[in-house]
């Protein structure tokens, strides 16, 4: 087994992205890359970056030299030759950049010149964690408890084995050509279907089959290594549900609740020793299964690369997980890591504590789609079906869960445990059984009906001790509403994390008399921060969560600071350009010297890096959360995307400046397969409108196809009804049998219409235009524009160059995942996008 010595000879390093987000790959390595580049940099080393996603931020950073291009061998051979790459760095693109750098590794020939050292593993263990045989196999040969795999090609042999499982069994693909491949057979009639099924989804038509664990609890850790073997843990979490149920649309909790400290230890020393047998240098994160019953512990799933959940446990406890990470994996040890000077001097060192609660909830597709006439499979299983996380932080579970739906759900009303009624009993025992996405009202509900616990914990394998919770739970709430109008009763709700709107609707009023009624009696909230030595360092905090208790650790930034509302957890057409657009905003606002503070509770985008803001608010977005915020920092403005409508509104009867970032409620669908939507884009400043290009739109893509050049009057005179700066679109639609490559403008058939241009096409404008746009439109909004700007603007309508470039909808398997009865609109609902370069294809 070959170490890997520190590494001191870096010169030039590429990064390789993470590619189109699809289900389970959100924005965390695109924000992970983009975060650690400038370290790197200050180090001295030459950075570079490749992908083809149009929302990376990293693409867009002035600390790398960056390749817009689909994640390819050949491309990824063509930028290490040209710039004379010395070193690479795939762990932080996760699973699917250690997949095509292994492919690359393996059809590197003599010829190529000398292969690039690989940051953070040796090349022989990548290739071992790029196999799961391999690397369960090598686990078991160290004395570690895995479950045992077999590699099949030929259903025979599928069935020869059958002979010697039982039921359950899980199947996967082996080099599996996407994510979450995992199946469950439960029955001998589903056998066959299965297998095939994995065998599709593999590049060499290979499937794993092992016995499946339903039932066991799963449990996460996240651990360090250095060069020097030394290790420490930096987060763990449990899921609720058991496994059978993908952990990413389980509820979790952080830390661990359940598990005895015996075990939570046994568990520790498993993940320290797969990490010497890796000889890891940098992050990795472990899944375990346990039973309860018998204390066995088994090794499920080895991630020795970025993923959701450093950047979960980055958040949950305030460690600088990123920057630790990128130091180690370039050889520098523990002690030695020097930290930004808003970090404690040994920081990198503490092993995170944590004072406060954390619960993960995911977030389902399944209304919004439904309301298109969409529907799907809504039972959830071993494939995952959500699109997006939140986190809830609290002092207890239950404030920490009422904080976590609060910020699932904007709409606060539709989750009280009186809105499952409906639901006849055989129909609730067979949801128990078979879980859906409404899994926590689901629960509250058969609590109220008086289902024991126990008889609820032997239908659903959940542990008791969230029974016994949700028991509280349902008891405070109906202790509250019937309480209307006491003092004592609204300081419980409050302590446990219970919102005004919810409390206002449980006593038939206004959230503003709620407001008021606290405010009047001295129930103030107050904010803890959240950083790894749970107070030793308090003066280096920037993150905080609310509560009420009597000491507040939070003081006003300033006078002037601007306060942005992030866009909350990815949804399926908002897709990673929410998050996108917020975080740039937060850039330009830091460009432009403005104090910032950010509200958001998404773990998995960049807006809450800790770099981009002076201050950061881990909280719900309601009203009443915002404004707790607003009354301690009174800010100066307020930013805020423009679909937030009911928010807007309230922030603006209350008083407040609101800054709107334009952006419709809900994502515009697409043109049907027999038409073609064009756009011509413009640029408003509050004052002019400025004519950019224009854009042809079909059934998941869009192209640029001419610059706007002399722009009919007609179009354009939809504009004057615009208020707020930014991109927006002025449409029309054509009966279309060919697509066409240049429009004429002269037969408009439906006439035209005006709508901001989505997050998301303003992310690929920006790319295709090499203009950011989103900057523009923050500096026209707070009246900062620059005579280059205005000159920028007034050429661009005559020097934009048209480049044969699409944006199309990313390869997601919906029949995997959700099932649907209909095929979903790429446009509208679309999880990622990627890069075309329409020129070379042919006419359709």
């Amino acid at each position: 087994m070959s170490n890997i010595s520190i590494n001191t000879n870096i010169k030039k390093l590429l990064f390789i992205g993470a590619g189109a987000n699809d289900f389970g790959r959100e924005a965390e390595h695109d924000a992970a890359i983009y975060q650690v580049m400038p370290e790197l940099c200050g180090h001295g080393i030459d950075v570079f970056v490749i992908d083809e996603n149009p929302y990376a931020l990293a693409l867009e950073s002035l600390a790398a030299t960056t390749y817009w291009q689909p994640l390819t061998v050949a491309n990824i051979k063509a930028i290490i030759k040209e710039n004379h790459i010395d070193t690479v760095m795939p762990l932080f693109g996760g699973e699917a950049s250690l997949r095509i750098w292994a492919e690359v590794v393996q059809s590197w020939s003599h010829g190529d010149g000398a292969l690039p050292h690989t940051l953070g593993l040796s090349i022989e263990m990548l290739l071992k964690v790029n196999n799961l045989p391999a690397l369960t196999q090598l686990m078991a040969e160290n004395g570690l408890p895995v479950i045992t795999n077999y590699v099949l090609k030929a259903q025979d042999e599928a069935n020869e084995l059958l002979r010697e499982l039982h039921l359950p069994l899980m199947v996967r693909a082996l080099h599996p050509n996407q994510t979450n491949t995992r199946h469950i057979i439960e029955r001998l009639d589903d056998f066959e279907d299965a297998i095939n099924l994995a065998k599709s989804q593999s590049v060499t038509q290979e499937v794993i089959l092992s016995r499946a664990i339903n039932g066991l609890k799963e449990v996460s850790l996240e651990i360090l290594r250095d060069a020097r073997g030394n290790k420490m843990q930096i987060g763990a979490s449990e899921d609720m549900d058991p496994i059978g149920i993908h952990t990413a649309d389980s509820l979790s909790v952080s830390p661990i609740l359940t598990i005895q400290d015996q075990l939570i230890s046994r568990m520790r020393d498993y993940a320290f020793r797969v990490a010497d047998i890796l000889q890891l240098q940098g992050i990795m994160h472990v899944q375990f299964a346990v039973d309860d019953d018998t204390d066995k512990i088994y090794v499920i799933k080895v991630s020795p690369y970025i993923d959701q959940m450093a950047t979960r446990m980055a958040l949950a406890t305030g460690y600088p997980t990123m920057l630790v990470a990128i130091n180690l994996a370039m050889g520098i040890p523990l002690e030695e890591i020097v930290l930004p000077h808003n970090f404690g001097p040994q920081t990198a060192m503490m092993e995170p504590m944590m004072d406060h609660v954390v619960v993960k909830l995911p977030i389902f597709p399944f209304g919004e789609l439904a309301e298109a006439g969409v529907h799907v499979k809504r039972q959830l299983n071993s494939v995952q079906k959500s699109v997006g996380t939140t986190l809830g932080f609290g002092r207890t579970f239950i404030e920490s869960l009422e904080k976590a739906i609060r910020s699932a759900h904007f709409n606060n009303a539709s989750f009280s445990p009186t809105n499952m009624a409906h639901i006849n009993d055989d129909e609730l025992i067979q949801q128990l059984i078979h879980p859906q996405d409404n899994r926590v009202l689901l629960l509250i509900e058969a609590i109220k009906r008086g289902y024991e616990i126990d008889e609820l914990a032997e239908l659903t394998d959940i542990d008791e001790f969230f029974f016994h919770q949700l028991q509280h739970l349902h008891q405070l709430e109906t202790a509250i509403e019937a309480d209307v109008d006491s003092i004592a009763a609204l300081r419980r709700g409050k302590r446990y994390g219970l919102s005004d709107g919810l409390i206002a609707r449980f006593w038939h009023t206004d959230f503003n008399i709620i407001r008021t009624l606290a405010q009047e009696h001295h129930i103030d909230v107050t904010y803890k921060a959240v950083e790894p030595s749970a107070g030793e360092f308090p003066e280096n905090a920037r993150q905080y969560y609310a509560t009420f208790e009597s000491e507040n650790e939070s003081k006003q930034v300033a006078e002037d600071a601007i306060l942005v509302i992030g866009s909350g957890a990815f949804r399926m057409g908002d897709a990673a350009s929410g998050g996108y657009a917020t975080t740039i905003t937060l850039s330009e606002l830091r460009r432009l010297q403005y104090l910032t503070i950010i509200m958001n509770n998404n773990p998995s985008d960049a807006t809450l890096l800790p770099h981009l803001a002076d201050k950061q608010y881990l909280e719900p977005l309601e009203i009443s959360d915002v404004m707790q915020v607003v009354e301690l920092e009174q800010p100066k403005a307020i930013v805020i995307p423009g679909n937030r409508r009911k928010l807007i509104r309230a922030l603006r009867e209350l008083g407040q400046r609101v800054i709107i970032l334009p952006k419709e409620k809900h994502t515009p669908s697409g043109p049907d397969e027999n038409e073609s939507e064009f756009a011509l884009n413009v640029f408003f400043d509050g004052d002019k409108v400025y004519p950019i290009n224009i854009t042809q739109h079909m059934a998941g893509e869009m192209r640029v196809i001419a610059p706007a050049g002399e722009v009919p009057s007609r179009l354009l005179a939809t504009t004057k009804t615009l208020e707020n700066p930014g991109v927006y679109q002025v449409i029309w639609y054509e009966k279309t049998v060919q697509w066409r490559r240049e429009v004429d403008l002269a037969p408009i058939n439906d006439g035209t219409w005006l709508r901001p241009m989505p997050f998301g096409q303003i992310a690929f404008l920006t790319k295709v235009t090499h203009i950011e746009w989103l900057r523009l439109t923050i500096r026209a909004a707070l009246h900062e524009m620059t005579v280059q700007d205005l000159q920028l603007l007034a050429d661009i309508a005559h020097h934009a160059k048209s480049q044969p470039l699409a944006l199309v909808a990313a390869d997601v398997n919906y029949r995997l995942h959700l099932q649907p009865s209909e095929v979903i609109d790429g446009t509208r609902f679309e999880m990622g996008v990627g890069v075309s370069d329409y020129g070379r294809s042919e006419e359709v």
